[in-house]
């Protein structure tokens, strides 16, 4: 008799979770329809800010894709592995074993090394995600909705805290006093050097190109043409240098663990470990998201027989869904490259290109080829 009352409790809550979830849109909608001008404008004015911070592109939108894209990337390569990948937690799909992985974390005791620097040693994790999170606020998502208002140099305020980002590595590696970390963090630094110089060089030849440092601007610059096409050359060099930038195979060299445990990370353990994961996500977004904004027309949906579609967030999520999907791929695809290869390739290969790219963009500006 109490299994019976448990099941019929449970299977009430659930009820009442299913209509909630599909009445309440509808309910909410009606209850703002029913509000005076005013008082929607004053609720709109006031709270539309916090709803950007919590929910899009805060806090709520970049949880979230951390949480897809570990889940996705695990399944991706079990296939590609013919392996079925996480489906304890969630049946088979195993949806709900990164939200069991993040809850084993949080309980679990993080230890802090005799010889470290207590205090850098326990910020370090945390500035980690923040640095390129605070960058992502940057980002339109639509002509109306920016978090935060660079006052028209929105792109060199990200590519400023963006460039922070390698700092936090190697106070961390450092921190640790162990070798494995501080070598990783020394890898980490030759890495982010020799990527991010051409992927501000390929910024700053699609600012040229829409004549504004905004982003907003670059983004309707690109009405006419996406500038994946005039600025092909810098197109793949960004692509290429995202994926450097994140830390992403086949350029993971700072961690490589089988030569260095687990790279500057190895020391960290516990919740701690899991905001150092959970970095490398938010930085692979963060790029990621402006590679769309600089090339793939941010916001902006494709033509359809010459009569633009109209504007949406969607787009924006497609466009990376579809780059996620490209970049897991190359992980399943490529071995990762030993650190003389990782560095001759941005330096003798992705630099020359991305001033190639530049002086192209000019070209096309002085001959009045673009507008």
């Amino acid at each position: 008799m109490k299994m019976d009352v448990v099941t019929l409790l449970w299977l009430y809550i659930l009820s009442l979770v299913r209509w909630l979830l599909r009445e309440a849109p509808g309910l909410v909608l009606d209850l703002l329809k029913g509000l005076p001008g005013w008082l929607w404008d004053f609720v709109w004015f006031n709270f539309k800010p916090l709803l950007q911070i919590i929910v899009m592109p805060g806090l709520a939108f970049i949880l979230l894709f951390a949480m897809i894209a570990v889940w996705f990337e695990r399944k991706f390569l079990a296939r590609a592995m013919l392996r079925i990948g996480p489906f304890y937690c969630g049946k088979r799909s195993g949806w709900l074993q990164v939200i069991a992985d993040f809850l084993k974390l949080f309980f679990k005791e993080f230890v802090i090394p005799e010889d470290a620097e207590r205090m850098l040693f326990l910020a370090s994790p945390i500035l980690l995600p923040t640095i390129p999170a605070l960058a992502i606020t940057l980002i339109p998502f639509d002509r109306n909705w920016v978090l935060f208002d660079a006052g028209g140099l929105s792109l060199p305020v990200f590519l400023v805290i963006a460039g922070l980002a390698p700092i936090i590595p190697i106070f961390a590696g450092w921190a640790a006093n162990n070798k494995y970390t501080i070598i990783g963090s020394f890898r980490t630094a030759y890495l982010y050097i020799s990527g991010e110089i051409p992927l501000v060089v390929c910024a700053a030849a699609s600012a040229l190109l829409a004549g504004s440092l905004d982003l907003v601007d670059i983004v309707e610059a690109q009405r006419p043409l996406w500038f994946a096409v005039p600025q092909i050359v810098g197109f793949l060099v960004f692509f290429v240098g995202l994926i450097l930038e994140a830390e992403r195979t086949p350029f993971d060299v700072p961690t490589a663990e089988t030569e260095l445990v687990m790279g500057w990370r190895t020391e960290f353990s516990g919740i701690l470990f899991g905001f150092t994961m959970m970095a490398e996500y938010v930085s692979f977004l963060g790029w990621t998201l402006l590679f769309i904004t600089l090339y793939l027309g941010g916001y902006m949906g494709p033509s359809l027989f010459g009569v633009p579609l109209y504007d949406h967030v969607l787009w924006m999520l497609l466009k990376l869904t579809v780059i996620v999907v490209v970049i897991v791929l190359i992980r399943t695809v490529y071995p990762r490259l030993r650190l003389d290869q990782t560095l001759r390739l941005g330096w003798n290969y992705l630099m020359p290109l991305a001033l190639l790219n530049l002086f192209i963009t000019i070209a096309l500006k002085l001959w009045g080829l673009m507008p």
